[in-house]
């Protein structure tokens, strides 16, 4: 391996996920990557096979099969992955305790026999997969070919069938998530096997973990109340995506990611050997991109999807070349991704080519060399340091490409729907990190009597009046004992939202009962279905968009 182990941009930890991992990682000794990456893998097998990504050659199913690639001991590959399931058991407890199979067989009859004991006929139900003996996977897999199989049509929701003299199954759309454990030395075996170059293995995202801290050994922290507030952040986004069946790119977003995103995966795979490996790197930004937009209530994936994607997908290459040197992409693509990723991190104060020196290892004339070629990094003259006379400082700072900026202006061909959309992406402030001492911030503090309440309003209907006429309402004319601010904030948050729906299915029961035929009718109202909102990343979980 190489001495110098992948870091991954802050820039992957956005969303829902990012912030549930923010909140757990002061209580953890796994990486954050480890964490997130375990959640995601849980919440796509959750989901199941009803929502994909429209792309131009079909639709993408959105599972994800990762695998934390750490030595053992000190990987903390088992400790990551755990908190993440102490979430995914609170927030889906039925699918928790019904679709969650711990080990991965390792022959084919095995795997498909996994799945048609959880399927309905012969459609499957969805499973996540728990390996956390990946080594010994790698070894059997290689004696039962139909393993490598199965997998490749499992991970495209192709149909598998097995038939012999003694068993006929087939399991139509099967959809699975997967979390596997694996030692360095194990992974770098598969190095040349047919599944690793023949289409299995690249499947898997592969992310290279390791010990974050330490933690004292006898002093135990209360994690209750932030797995409990993760979880019901989790659930809300688990039950919205179930109900999507399609997440789409608006025009402006698939200009963007064709001018920004695109380019930096093909030239990080760009060598035949990497892309062996990562041949599946572009399938699984999008992927990825999609996940975060369903776990923020959103159908329709934006630019800052696509940029958490590429810095996980990012992150996953590099992985790779770390454990796999000779699969590792050409210095000179490597470099210039390198450099741009870690500029574009500094935001607008730039980095100076001593911090690009030293933390990347790169010299002066292949820095000087690299930037020229790159129309996204300017070079700009600073002040000197204070006393010594010298000459200012060179910074190096991220701007976008003229390709990327062409792309946000209007197109008269789109919908009005869709330029509002941009604009509103374009205003959105910038993703503040959660702060773990106060309560998370992907879901404000509710009492627990706030949240049954919520949770009788989300599964028990209300029953209509049978009241032939609604009763007048008198027009109040006091003054009100709260501040309108105070009660717009009400309004905005989880609980106002609840409110507001269950006043409007009052209304409508009232109506359907004062015109049914017969008196005292009761008559059952359909219950609308969620809107799929469109807001902020930001804001969906703080105000949540309320029909007026």
């Amino acid at each position: 391996m190489q001495s110098n182990a992948p870091v991954i941009s802050n820039e992957a930890f956005h969303g829902l996920f990012g912030r549930i991992t923010d909140a757990l990682d002061p209580y953890t000794e796994g990486s954050k990557v480890g964490v997130m990456v375990s959640l995601m893998s849980a919440y796509s097998a959750y989901i199941g096979n009803g929502p994909t990504v429209e792309t131009g050659k079909g639709s993408s199913p959105l599972a994800l099969w990762g695998v934390l690639v750490g030595r053992s001991g000190v990987g903390r590959k088992g400790t990551a992955t755990g908190i993440a399931r102490r979430v995914i058991d609170s927030a889906f407890a039925t699918f928790a305790e019904e679709s969650v199979v711990e080990g991965l067989p390792a022959t084919g009859l095995g795997f498909i026999t996994e799945l048609a004991d959880r399927a309905e006929g012969t459609l499957a139900n969805p499973v996540w997969f728990i390996e956390e003996e990946g080594d010994a996977l790698l070894s059997n897999a290689r004696r039962d070919a139909k393993v490598g199989v199965y997998l490749r049509k499992a991970f495209d929701a192709q149909t598998i069938a097995h038939k012999t003299k003694m068993d006929d199954l087939r399991i139509r759309r099967p959809h699975l998530g997967l979390i596997m454990h694996v030692q360095p030395k194990n992974w770098a075996a598969v190095a040349g096997g047919k599944d690793a170059t023949g289409g299995t293995w690249n499947r898997l995202l592969p992310v290279w973990v390791s010990q974050s801290k330490t933690l004292p050994v006898f002093e135990s922290s209360d994690t209750q109340e932030v797995i409990r507030q993760a979880a019901r952040a989790l659930r809300q986004a688990g039950d919205y995506a179930r109900q999507v069946d399609t997440v789409t790119v608006p025009g402006h977003v698939a200009r963007v990611f064709e001018a920004k995103h695109r380019p930096i995966v093909e030239a990080m795979i760009s060598t035949e050997a990497m892309s062996q490996y990562a041949e599946r790197a572009m399938a699984y930004m999008i992927r990825l991109a999609g996940l975060f937009a369903l776990s923020e209530r959103r159908d329709e994936i934006s630019e800052r999807d696509f940029d958490a994607a590429l810095a996980l997908v990012c992150y996953s290459i590099e992985t790779i070349a770390y454990v796999l040197p000779e699969a590792e992409a050409s210095e000179e693509a490597s470099l210039a991704v390198k450099v741009e990723n870690f500029v574009r991190e500094a935001g607008t104060e730039g980095r100076t080519a001593t911090e690009i020196y030293r933390t990347l290892n790169i010299k002066a004339a292949d820095l000087r060399e690299i930037v020229a070629q790159l129309d996204s990094i300017e070079v700009v003259k600073g002040h000197s340091a204070k006393g010594t006379g010298g000459r200012p400082s060179m910074r190096y700072i991220y701007v976008d490409s003229p390709v990327a900026e062409e792309t946000n202006e209007l197109d008269l061909g789109e919908s009005s729907e869709i330029v509002t959309i941009e604009l509103a992406e374009s205003a959105a402030p910038e993703e503040e990190s959660v702060s773990v001492a106060a309560t998370p911030a992907f879901l404000p503090f509710l009492s627990d009597e706030e949240w049954d309440e919520i949770d009788a309003a989300q599964s028990v209907m209300p029953e209509p009046e049978t009241s032939p006429e609604p009763e007048p309402v008198e027009a109040v004319t006091e003054e009100p004992a709260v501040s309108e601010e105070a009660v717009r904030m009400f309004l905005s948050s989880p609980a106002g939202a609840e409110m507001l729906q269950e006043i409007l299915m009052s209304m409508m029961a009232k109506q359907a009962a004062a015109s049914a035929p017969e008196a005292g009718t009761a008559t059952k109202v359909k219950a609308p279905r969620r809107s799929r909102t469109k807001g902020t990343p930001e804001a969906l979980f703080e105000t949540p968009e309320v029909a007026a």
